[in-house]
């Protein structure tokens, strides 16, 4: 097993990142490999005073010469070629095209393109073009969440051969995808002769109905767990704490959130919360009520930073469209500090419905910390 990478430094490669992007040398692809790209190599265990990562390396093309970025190296044959790009430039499908053409040369199997806010993995051996070989995208501003997909390129990882596991379970669930939506109609159909045994025909037309949405949920799933199943925070990256340890923590006010349970994966997903309507911007700590079956407080993380109101669904960075059914211009996304999301050992309860938190509504530390109930909030 792959021994997991450190959250406190991958929080320090979010912070560079963070620090990077407001400088005016984002265009320089030698500022983002020397600030973000070899930081991040050495995370993963690649030693770049050595040997074992070599720079510019020679790709013999027909009678050119070609020259990849890193080529990671174990028992002096590359085992990985990384393509790094400027930071404010968008990884192109051209751009894919040639780190797996280069990989596909020297006969390396797991080629890596980034520009240092996401980074691609490509398995060269499943075809040619970036739709056949991508094995996954990492947004690398969402570390540590995605620290586990990240982990596969990682020193350790090319050893054990954890990476190819991983990559065939990934490229499995997106054949299984492809065949669902292939065959769709007949899985319908499958759903509608099963809820008509147990239904009758009298709900014939509902049934059918049903039988399509149940179809198309299954081939969501499917792909929700391609996005989802190492972009979401590890279990052990959530740190589990009892209230009375925020008392170590400055005073300040807290804006409490309701969400249904399903909610709550969307704070897994993005380390993030929305969309909420709010006039206030200067509030430095989050919580979460959850409501049934929960029905209590749960989750507590500082803020980052909150957007200013959204004029539309384009404004948002980093949160997936698939994500926006709540969306209304003028809402904001507050945005939580990498690591700082917590679940309370001692969530505070609903006492009575009536105190049922039913919009946004803000708090104090301090009442979050003594509180015996809801309503002491």
């Amino acid at each position: 097993m792959t021994v997991a990478l450190s959250a406190k430094e991958l929080n320090k490669i979010v912070l560079a990142i963070d620090a990077f992007s407001k400088t005016n040398i984002t265009s320089s692809e030698a500022n983002t490999k020397n600030r973000i790209v070899g930081p991040i190599l050495e995370i993963l265990g690649w030693d770049t005073r050595s040997n074992e990562v070599m720079l510019e390396y020679p790709i013999k093309i027909g009678s050119t010469t070609k020259y990849v970025d890193y080529a990671l190296m174990l028992e002096d044959k590359p085992v990985v070629l990384v393509e790094a790009k400027p930071f404010d430039v968008v990884l192109s499908y051209d751009d894919s095209a040639q780190i797996i053409s280069y990989g596909r040369v020297e006969d390396v199997q797991w080629v890596a393109l980034t520009n240092g806010r996401k980074l691609k993995i490509f398995d060269t051996k499943e075809g040619k073009t970036e739709k056949e070989c991508l094995v996954t995208e990492i947004d690398l501003e969402k570390l540590p969440a995605q620290a586990d997909i990240l982990n596969l390129l990682s020193r350790e990882s090319i050893l054990t051969g954890d990476i190819e596991a991983a990559a065939k379970r990934l490229a499995a669930t997106k054949n299984a995808i492809r065949n669902l939506k292939l065959k769709q109609p007949e899985i319908a159909e499958e759903f509608q002769k099963i809820l008509l045994e147990i239904t009758g025909k009298d709900a014939e037309n509902r049934v059918a109905n049903i039988s399509k949405q149940l179809a198309e949920q299954s081939i969501q799933l499917f792909e929700k767990h391609v996005e989802t199943a190492t972009g979401s925070v590890p279990a052990g990256e959530i740190q589990l704490i009892t209230r009375d340890k925020l008392a170590a923590k400055s005073p300040g006010e807290v804006v409490l959130c309701p969400s249904r349970v399903e909610g709550v994966e969307f704070l897994m997903k993005y380390n993030a919360w929305g969309f909420v309507t709010m006039g206030k911007k200067q509030i430095p700590y989050f919580a979460l009520y959850v409501g049934r079956p929960e029905s209590s407080v749960l989750y507590f993380g500082e803020i980052e930073s909150i957007t200013q109101p959204l004029k539309s669904k384009e404004d948002l960075v980093r949160i997936q469209m698939q994500d926006t059914d709540t969306f209304e211009t003028g809402k904001r996304v507050i945005h939580l500090k990498p690591g700082t999301l917590m679940k309370f050992r001692d969530p505070i309860p609903l006492k009575s419905r009536r105190s049922a938190p039913r919009g946004l509504r803000y708090t104090t530390l301090e009442k979050l910390t003594k509180a015996n109930n809801i309503a002491d909030l």
